[in-house]
């Protein structure tokens, strides 16, 4: 979970009231409950509409074209849809604990436009950006064009206690967001991190429009923010205030292999819940600076942030999270500071980034001003040619030092093979 205040992120919002067209009309799928108990049922609403998250109308069975439920290692088909009022409504049982993923595709529609027609659509529809991406380029088509446009949403569950978590599962959806970090383990104060995705590959500068639905009892809801992705289509969203999140992003691209006049258009959705701070409610939460709950809080966020900046290549933010005389373990041999530096932090900062892994919740146990962290993880994927399947521990031992900050002071990791 990486820590960042909103405050280090000023140059990259945008917070203009004209970031995002009221003519935008989006798909999400949002859940009656983001938590249910083990052996209980999952009930999400797909709506669609203007205002997040108000349904404006039910999105027919028949344009669904492809919804399922991710776990960590597998997935399952969602078949039971109805309509309820304004409402897609998905039900569904999921065997055993841990978080889910739940992905849906809508059909894709063909149209023809005209090429005033077609950059008008994008710009009223919040994606003027891929209009002056396209224009700056030369490369935004003159005459008339064949649009396939398709909507994609996913939204988080977390089911029973424990289990794995999921939300590094990509759905192979044309255009995709694709969590850092487990969304559900920030609180106000802290950053999301969010890869965008575009045919499976990042998509550099992407432009993510963020917003928060009101809570009730005079609560006023976030503006859309709208903000720009890094090179590697990285983007972190400062988090203000708990509620329920929305993420929202199009894209363009000419299809490939095809005719220059046939174009691609693909906009995603994803959505997930901020809870309060424990112990503040009400507008106290929703102004109140963030602080830390508790020592265990903290002890997991420094670990959540050391994970977090391996796997966006910030190899300064991970080095500071460790001690000086940290001692790090793996495979029979022990490395310090500097040794780690100079060889294994960049071997780690590639493996992370090529295959993906699931991790399980951590663990914190804390005595006075000693803490140690237990997690479990499991990787798929390939790297340099060579297959993986593997589960993995780690145990993390952290101090309080003269600041009061809590720092990594030994880690150790173990495998094997799945």
């Amino acid at each position: 979970m990486l820590m960042r205040r909103a405050a280090m992120l000023t140059g990259l919002l945008s917070l203009a009231a004209g970031a995002r067209s009221v003519y935008a009309h989006d798909f999400w799928l949002v859940p009656d409950a983001f938590q249910v108990t083990a052996g209980g049922s999952v009930r999400v609403r797909g709506q669609t509409g203007t205002h997040f998250p108000e349904s404006e109308s039910a999105v027919p069975v028949d344009r669904i074209a492809d919804a399922r439920i991710l776990t960590a290692g597998g997935e399952e088909r969602l078949t039971d849809f109805t309509i309820s009022g304004k409402s897609l409504v998905i039900a569904h049982r999921p065997i055993g604990a841990g978080e889910r993923v739940i992905a849906m595709s809508l059909q894709v529609r063909t149209q023809r436009q005209s090429a005033a027609g077609f950059r008008r659509y994008l710009t009223l529809e919040g994606a003027a950006d891929v209009v002056a991406r396209y224009e700056r380029d030369g490369t935004l088509p003159a005459d008339s064009v064949t649009m396939h446009a398709a909507k994609y949403a996913k939204t988080l569950v977390q089911v029973g206690a424990g289990g794995a978590s999921a939300f590094a599962r990509a759905a192979g959806h044309a255009l995709e967001f694709m969590p850092r970090e487990n969304l559900s383990a920030l609180r106000p104060g802290d950053t999301a991190h969010v890869r965008v995705l575009f045919r499976g590959k990042p998509l550099a500068h992407a432009l993510v429009h963020a917003g928060r639905a009101s809570t009730g009892e005079g609560d006023t809801p976030e503006g859309d923010a709208s903000i720009t992705g890094s090179d590697d289509g990285v983007v972190a969203i400062p988090i203000s205030r708990p509620g329920l999140w929305n993420l929202r992003a199009g894209f363009a691209a000419p299809v490939p292999g095809a005719a220059r006049e046939e174009w691609e258009v693909a906009w995603a959705t994803f959505v997930f819940r901020i809870e309060e701070i424990p112990g503040r409610s009400g507008k106290a939460a929703a102004t109140a600076p963030a602080v830390a709950t508790s020592d265990s809080a903290a002890v997991a966020r420094v670990v959540a942030a050391f994970h977090a900046a391996i796997g966006r290549a910030d190899s300064a933010t991970a080095l500071a999270a460790l001690a000086a005389d940290v001692s790090i373990m793996e495979s029979g041999d022990i490395e310090r500071l500097s040794d780690y530096r100079a060889h294994h932090l960049a071997a780690d900062i590639a493996f992370a980034r090529a295959v993906p892994s699931s991790n399980s919740p951590f663990e914190v146990k804390v005595a006075g001003d000693a803490a140690w962290v237990t997690s479990t993880s499991t990787t798929l994927g390939s790297f340099h040619g060579r297959a993986v399947n593997s589960t993995g521990a780690e145990l993390m031992v952290l101090s309080r030092d003269a600041a009061g900050a809590w720092r990594i002071r030994a880690i150790h990791w173990s495998s094997h093979r799945r």
